[in-house]
C-alpha cells in the first residue's frame, strides 16, 4: 500500500520534468526564440533538478521527507505561478531551474525513504518507486499537450502549480 501511494506522489511530483519539454515549441514561438535559447530552459531544468537532490536529500536526513516534499511543492508551485506569468525568455527559462528544484524532492529521497522499508525485495521497491519518474513521462506529457492545445501554454502551466500544491 505504501509503496503504491509512493508510486503515485512520484508520479504527480515528476510533472516538472516532462511539462517543460511539452511546452517548449509552444513557448518558443511566443519568444520568437532561438531552439538553442528555448533548450536552455530544458538544460536548468535538469540542473535544479541534479542540485536539488543533493539539496532535498541533505534536508530528508536532517528533518525528514515531509519537510523535503513540503519544501518541493512550495518550490514547485511557485515556479509554475512564475512561469506562468513570465513575459520575457529569460524568465521563463530562469523559473525552469526552480521547476527542477522543486520536482527533486519527488524522485531520489522517495527513493531513499522506501529502501528503508524493506528487507527483503529492497531492489525491487526502490526501482518501482523509480519508475515513477517515467510512469509520468508516460501521464504527463499527453496531458499537457492537450492542455496547450485547447488552453495556450500559460492556464495549463498555472494550473499545475495548483496540482502542485494540493498533493
Amino acid at each position: 500500500m505504501r509503496l503504491g501511494l509512493v508510486l503515485l506522489i512520484g508520479s504527480i511530483g515528476s510533472v516538472g520534468l516532462w511539462s517543460v519539454v511539452v511546452a517548449l515549441p509552444v513557448v518558443q514561438a511566443e519568444f520568437a526564440a532561438s531552439r538553442g535559447a528555448i533548450s536552455l530552459a530544458f538544460t536548468l531544468t535538469m540542473m535544479g533538478f541534479g542540485l536539488g537532490g543533493v539539496v532535498t536529500g541533505r534536508i530528508t536526513d536532517r528533518f525528514g521527507l515531509v519537510a523535503a516534499m513540503g519544501l518541493s511543492i512550495a518550490f514547485l508551485g511557485s515556479a509554475y505561478v512564475m512561469a506562468g506569468l513570465s513575459v520575457g525568455l529569460w524568465q521563463f527559462i530562469a523559473v525552469s531551474f526552480l521547476i527542477g528544484l522543486g520536482t527533486s524532492a519527488m524522485f531520489a529521497p522517495l527513493m531513499a525513504e522506501a529502501s528503508h522499508w524493506f528487507e527483503r525485495y529492497r531492489g525491487l521497491a526502490v526501482t518501482i518507486v523509480a519508475s515513477g519518474n517515467y510512469v509520468a513521462g508516460t501521464v504527463w506529457p499527453p496531458l499537457v499537450n492537450w492542455g496547450i492545445e485547447a488552453l495556450g501554454w500559460r492556464t495549463p502551466i498555472l494550473r499545475s502549480a495548483f496540482s502542485a500544491r494540493h498533493q
